[in-house]
C-alpha cells in the first residue's frame, strides 16, 4: 500500500505582519512598501515598514533569545538547520515564484538561487560539528593559551536585490549554526 502523499502547505500571506520579539504583529510604522514587479510594475505585496521602536523591539528579543541559541548542543543547531531544508524542499515552487516575480528573473535563475540557498543550508547544518578552538603560545613557561571561538551576538543583514535569498542566507545561515 502506498503511503498518501503530504499536501502542499497552504501558501505563505502574513505580509501585513513583521516577526518582532518572537510575535508575529502589525508594525507601528505608518509606511507601506510596495514590493513591486519589475517586469511589469504590478504590485505583488504591501510590506509595512517597520519604525525604529519596532526595530529595538527585535533586537532586544533577538538579543534576549542569543544566549539561549548559543547554548543550544551542536545538534540541536544543525537538526534546525536542516528543518529549514525540509521546509525549502516543501515550498520549493512556491519560493521560485516569488524570486521570479520580485526579481524579474527567470525560471533558471530562481531555479539556481534556491539550489544555492539550500545547499548554503545543508552545509550549515554540518558547521555546529566543526568549531574548534587553537591552542596558541604562551609566555610562561608550561602554560598554554587556549582560543574558543564564541558568538558576538546580534547582527543585521542587508542584502542586494539581485541574489537576495542566497546573499542573506550565505551570510546568516553560518552564524547561525555556529
Amino acid at each position: 500500500m502506498m503511503e498518501k502523499e503530504k499536501e502542499a502547505p497552504p501558501p505563505y500571506s502574513n505580509f501585513d505582519q513583521l516577526l518582532i520579539n518572537g510575535q508575529w504583529r502589525h508594525d507601528k510604522g505608518t509606511k507601506v512598501l510596495n514590493d513591486l514587479n519589475p517586469y511589469n510594475g504590478n504590485v505583488l505585496v504591501e510590506i509595512p515598514h517597520a519604525d525604529r521602536d519596532d526595530m529595538h523591539e527585535a533586537y532586544r528579543g533577538a538579543a534576549k533569545a542569543q544566549p539561549e541559541w548559543a547554548a543550544l548542543l551542536p545538534g540541536e543547531r544543525a537538526a534546525i538547520m536542516r528543518r529549514v531544508t525540509q521546509i525549502m524542499e516543501t515550498r520549493r515552487e512556491e519560493i521560485v515564484s516569488w524570486i521570479i516575480h520580485e526579481s524579474g528573473g527567470t525560471r533558471i535563475k530562481a531555479n539556481l538561487e534556491w539550489t544555492a540557498v539550500h545547499g548554503v543550508l545543508l552545509e550549515a547544518a554540518t558547521l555546529p560539528y566543526l568549531v574548534e578552538g587553537r591552542i596558541l603560545p604562551a609566555e610562561i613557561p608550561g602554560k598554554e593559551s587556549r582560543m574558543y571561538r564564541k558568538p558576538v551576538g546580534v547582527v543585521g543583514v542587508i542584502s542586494p536585490w539581485n541574489w537576495p535569498f542566497q546573499l542573506t542566507a550565505r551570510s546568516a545561515a553560518p552564524a547561525l549554526a555556529r
